[in-house]
């Protein structure tokens, strides 16, 4: 079977989410390839030192070392189509993000999506790249990682310490030293108006307009509301123009989930309920009460998240508007012993849905949500019995079926045959 090779070193939740999946790996048996981006020069002189890299599949998330960095060679020259490497990308994010990547038409190159209407997107307007896979994420670890030296791993050199998920009884739960907790940036609407500040007033009021309507569709996938607006306006356009297109739209994405976000997180500061909030700019919140926004620091590393999560009751999530997929932040919350306080998807109420393993709010318009949100995790709070069954529940759930171990098994029907 062909060696498995994993990019860490540039972005820090998907170095955590390729260490898990390498980790099975290691533990089947197969053999694993490390390459750092932090250390160029150790993983290059490691690859070149394999004496068949063109028995190997590279598995990268948002096309990490497809996008002409230089340590991996540009345009033809790249290492991996010289060496004829197969390549399997997971996009974790809409891909309106990745059109540059998208239209380059690269060989070898199976897509996976972590939303199924993402997956709809990709194979109607990228045929290119056949039938992608559908691979929605799952929750980390509540767990901090040593990590091994470039070059070829062997079983043990990812190694893991436990930061939190014991067993909890009742009372050890309850004594949590955190009520609510959210994990993830707040960025101010107002502070993405540069990023549309060179279009003209009218393509600027047609923008804002567009993310009204993706508020007012709120039950809709963004692509799909975006696709049909931008059609309708401009008809005479062709596909690759409508693409392009698509890709500027990036600001309306951004803009209706911190418009959520920042609402959601503040109805509950604004009830009275003590939030805890890791990630930058939540003293920016537009909140009546901002003492009670505890802002625990800008980092968002996984590593801190799961720290925070396992002192948590509650861990408050915003679906980065993934209408058939699932954020990490679900899984994780769960593995980690709280109570998920999420809005749904098609995706999640397939999967968990009904179970009495997490707490859902309707999404609805951002203040109803909001409201929802706030009622729902009072309500957890005054019956911390309830909520720690629910948090039982969901621990065993997502321990059985959604960590990166359960994708890494689907992963590997992809790379049995190669």
């Amino acid at each position: 079977m062909k060696r498995l090779i994993f990019i860490v070193g540039s972005t820090e939740t998907l170095e955590y989410f390729s260490f898990q999946v390498a980790e099975y790996f290691l533990a089947a048996g197969r053999e694993v390839f490390l390459w750092d981006m932090r250390h160029p020069v150790s993983s290059i002189n490691a690859f070149e030192a394999l004496e068949d890299p063109e028995n190997s599949i590279l598995i990268t998330f948002n096309f990490i070392g497809l996008c002409g960095e230089g340590q991996f060679g540009e345009g033809l020259g790249n290492i991996w189509d010289v060496n004829g490497i197969e390549k399997i990308c997971i996009m974790v994010d809409s891909p309106v993000y990745y059109y540059r990547q998208l239209s380059s038409n690269m060989e070898n190159l199976k897509l996976f999506c972590i939303d199924r209407y993402h997956q709809e997107f990709v194979e109607r307007y990228y045929p290119f790249y056949g039938k992608a896979g559908f691979l929605p994420l799952a929750g980390n670890k509540p767990l901090c990682s040593f990590f091994a030296k470039p070059g070829i791993l062997k079983p043990g050199d990812i190694t893991w310490f436990e930061i939190g998920g014991k067993e909890e009884n009742f009372e050890e739960w309850n004594s949590r030293s955190i009520d609510v907790l959210f994990t993830g940036n707040y960025v101010p609407p107002e502070s993405l108006e540069p990023s549309i500040s060179h279009l003209g007033p009218e393509y600027k009021a047609f923008v804002k307009d567009v993310a009204r309507e993706v508020t007012e569709r709120y039950s809709e996938p963004f692509e799909r509301v975006i696709t049909e607006r931008l059609t309708g306006e401009f008809p005479e356009s062709s596909e690759d123009e409508l693409l392009q297109a698509l890709h500027g739209m990036v600001y309306v994405d951004l803009y209706v989930r911190n418009i959520y976000r920042g609402k959601i997180v503040t109805a509950l500061a604004d009830r009275g309920l003590k939030v805890y909030c890791t990630g930058k700019d939540w003293d920016k919140a537009p909140c009546k009460h901002p003492e009670n926004i505890i802002h625990t620091g800008d980092s968002v590393v996984s590593l801190q998240c799961l720290e925070a999560m396992s002192r948590a009751k509650i861990s408050l999530n915003m679906m980065p508007w993934f209408k058939a997929g699932a954020h990490d932040r679900v899984f994780s919350s769960m593995l980690s012993g709280c109570v998920c306080l999420s809005d749904s998807s098609e995706y999640l109420d397939e999967v968990i849905g009904g179970r009495g393993v997490f707490c859902e709010y309707k999404l609805k318009d951002p203040e109803s949500s909001a409201a929802l949100a706030a009622d729902l995790a009072a309500g957890l709070l005054a019956d911390p019995e309830g909520a720690y069954g629910i948090a039982f529940a969901g621990k065993k759930l997502a321990s059985e079926d959604h960590t990166w171990k359960e994708r890494a098994k689907f992963l590997e029907l992809f790379t049995n045959n190669s």
